[in-house]
């Protein structure tokens, strides 16, 4: 019902505060990336190949040759840092052929991308990427109260809690959480949506936070191509972002 009268829908003034609050989020984002040097590049969206893996492309003809939609920016991003950009960002459309049935997954959505250079340990990128969330949390907090408050009337929630600095968790760190809490988990093993949550609600319980980071994945769960722990094989240097037990961005 309420799609077939989408426009009636939008009137209501929590759906105008959601979409203000999307425009704010991509905004702050922006302002942050500008404010510490990076440069915002505008990528292909139609290309002649998968950028990432094949198997979850939307194909489509282009005057008669093969094409695909862009599942991500990645290799352009990667392509202008080799050409000495030593930081850029982008926010555009991600498509990506999954199984959209799902609270994880869609098909088509913004992505707000980075991509930096390293000079001597990829907590370099951890901690600008920890620096930008607080400051959106932030600035949301303060510039979009009005806009929350909105949102908070219709459906109650809890206000967000973002420890700074920002909590940094090692993998081992948070199965050792969750083992002691009597949550089975191997220290090898991938972590589960229920697991997840679980750690979640452990940072919270023990941080005073809903944010954080967890870093060093085991070497089985990533991808071939995620650098090693040169002190560990068994792990990577790669890391996931969390908000309320829910990931919200990945990297290697």
């Amino acid at each position: 019902m309420r799609l077939n009268n989408r426009i009636l829908d939008l009137r209501v003034p929590t759906n105008h505060a959601i979409f203000r609050l999307q425009a704010g989020v991509s905004q702050l984002f922006r302002e942050f990336m500008y404010d510490n040097g990076f440069t915002e590049i505008h990528s292909p969206k139609m290309i002649g190949g998968a950028s990432e893996g094949g198997s979850n492309v939307f194909q489509f003809k282009y005057f008669g040759q093969d094409a695909c939609l862009a599942q991500s920016p990645q290799l352009y991003k990667q392509m202008a840092l080799c050409a000495d950009m030593d930081r850029v960002f982008e926010i555009g459309p991600v498509f990506r052929a999954e199984d959209s049935n799902t609270n994880r997954h869609l098909c088509e959505f913004t992505g707000l991308d980075m991509e930096m250079t390293i000079k001597e340990h990829y907590f370099e990128v951890l901690d600008v990427l920890g620096n930008m969330f607080v400051y959106i949390f932030k600035n949301l907090e303060e510039r979009f109260r009005k806009e929350l408050d909105t949102i908070k009337a219709q459906y109650p929630f809890e206000d967000f809690k973002c420890k700074y600095p920002v909590v940094k968790l090692h993998y081992k760190d948070g199965v050792k959480m969750l083992q002691e809490a009597g949550v089975k988990q191997g220290p090898l093993d991938d972590l589960s949506t229920e697991t997840e949550r679980a750690l979640g609600k452990l940072v919270r319980e023990k941080y005073d936070t809903d944010f954080y980071m967890l870093y060093g994945y085991p070497s089985a769960v990533r991808p071939f191509y995620t650098m090693l722990d040169p002190k560990d094989p068994d792990y990577t240097n790669s890391y996931d972002f969390f908000m309320r037990g829910e990931e919200i961005t990945s990297g290697a």
